[in-house]
């Protein structure tokens, strides 16, 4: 049976919809408690809303971030010519924890933020946002694993007709793009960021307005600088000195007749459910053997794995003179999770990065854009291509969103399993994103609301 259709161009009595519900829209801008403390390495930078009459919309909520990159001995710039910079991401390389919570109860925990949001980044956002919006968040990743910025070799004659400069091979385009940001202000060094509350949760799926509770922000400064700066050999090493942290809220208000219908939900002890896909990360040194198998910690009850990210670094951790930003492929040669038994993905999957064999990896890297944000392929692509995955992102990524019955129920039991065609070098460490669904629910007493777990 057909069903006719009308074309929209001929519906000419349509009605024009008006959204006024909102009636304004505001960023609030929030700080800790003192901006003084804020080099202190080692300890929490606390950012508190308290519970108001206010609407808010923390997942359109985001940090700005400022300071300077200067000299470590005496605290002064550098000088223009010196090839150092920030790494990509480097705001969330300058914390090694952050928190939220809201009415006490914490929401997510993100250790390691720097390598966990630099593997989510990779994954999830478009080549073309690295190349136009990126930079206002320290991002512009890095094409080669150098600190250098000169993008031709030096000749070591003078040139002469017909002459063409050689490219130089440890170029890094990322690099030289941070640098020269950095280089160009006044004084040298400084910089004001812009980190969204969606790069740092996934809190920030839920996107309705929250009211009458408390939350809290917890930034845990890392005990170095050395993860979030990148220089060559020779030069100085460099320290970070932050002048101001501050997160920009979004409040509304709401129409009148909106408003009261809010009311009545609080007033009638509803009780309000929120869903979001939550975030945690964990890390492991990984033993200089052939085979690496680990178990991760999965919270109990609802909470259930949906994708399993993995990341290695070798010597990514000790100077400034390494990049934390990019990863190593260790010869990887099978990698798969066991959930209760049940083994992720069925079959093996065999790769052999020195014969350029690790297409089926790069395959489910490309898809989970697709399959986790309903991005079409061809809007944008994804920030790493086929050849850098190899270099530079080799980030392997676990579907585990569809399980048997047994494993939807009861304490989930994960084990990463991994294979290398060589002996993993020392001072390598593994990094794991754990995306589970997580849920909590807003109880009213009729006036006041209070965050609970399902």
């Amino acid at each position: 049976m057909t069903a006719e259709t009308i074309n929209n161009s001929l519906d000419i009595l349509e009605q024009i919809n008006c959204d006024n519900s909102i009636e304004s829209f505001n960023y609030i801008d929030y700080t800790p408690q003192s901006q003084s403390n804020l080099d202190q390495r080692g300890t929490p930078i606390q950012i508190d809303i308290h519970a108001s009459d206010n609407y808010l919309i923390p997942s359109k909520s985001y940090l700005v971030i400022k300071g300077q990159l200067v000299r470590n001995n005496n605290s002064n710039p550098f000088g223009a010519d010196d090839q150092i910079t920030l790494v990509n991401n480097a705001m969330m390389y300058l914390f090694s924890e952050v928190s939220y919570r809201v009415g006490g109860t914490e929401m997510e925990r993100i250790t390691n933020p720097g390598q966990a949001t630099s593997m989510l980044g990779y994954l999830s956002q478009p080549d073309d946002y690295n190349t136009s919006s990126a930079l206002k968040s320290c991002w512009s990743k890095d094409t080669t694993v150098h600190a250098d910025s000169n993008e031709f070799s030096p000749s070591v004659a003078a040139p002469v007709a017909g002459y063409t400069p050689s490219k130089n091979p440890q170029y890094n385009q990322g690099f030289a793009t941070r640098r020269g940001l950095l280089m160009s202000a006044d004084p040298r060094g400084s910089f004001s960021f812009i980190i969204p509350f969606d790069h740092m949760f996934g809190f920030a799926d839920y996107n309705k307005v929250i009211h009458n509770v408390k939350h809290s922000l917890t930034l845990t400064r890392h005990s170095t600088d050395n993860l979030a700066i990148h220089k060559a050999h020779g030069v100085a090493d460099g320290k970070i000195n932050l002048t101001n942290i501050t997160w920009k809220v979004p409040h509304i208000t709401v129409e009148t007749q909106i408003k009261m219908g809010l009311w009545n939900i609080i007033e009638s002890k509803q009780t309000i459910p929120i869903a979001f896909p939550a975030r945690t990360c964990e890390s492991s040194i990984v033993p200089q053997t052939h085979s690496f198998s680990w178990r991760a910690n999965v919270s109990s009850g609802i909470e259930k794995p949906r994708w399993i990210i993995v990341g290695f670094q070798t010597d990514k951790n000790i100077s400034q003179e390494q990049n934390p930003a990019v990863f190593d492929n260790l010869n990887l040669t099978n990698a798969y999770v066991n959930l209760n038994g049940e083994k992720y993905p069925c079959y093996d999957t065999i790769s052999n990065f020195a014969l350029n064999d690790y297409s089926v990896l790069y395959e489910t890297f490309d898809n989970f854009k697709k399959e986790f944000y309903g991005f079409n392929s061809f809007v944008g692509g994804t920030q790493v291509n086929f050849a850098t995955f190899k270099t530079l992102f080799p980030i392997i990524v676990f579907d585990v969103r569809h399980q048997s019955e047994k494993i939807k129920t009861g304490v989930v039991d994960m084990q990463l399993n991994f294979k290398f065609n060589d002996v993993v070098p020392a001072n390598t460490t593994a990094y794991s994103i754990i995306i589970s669904d997580r849920q909590f629910k807003l109880k009213s007493d009729g006036k006041n609301l209070t965050m609970l777990t399902f």
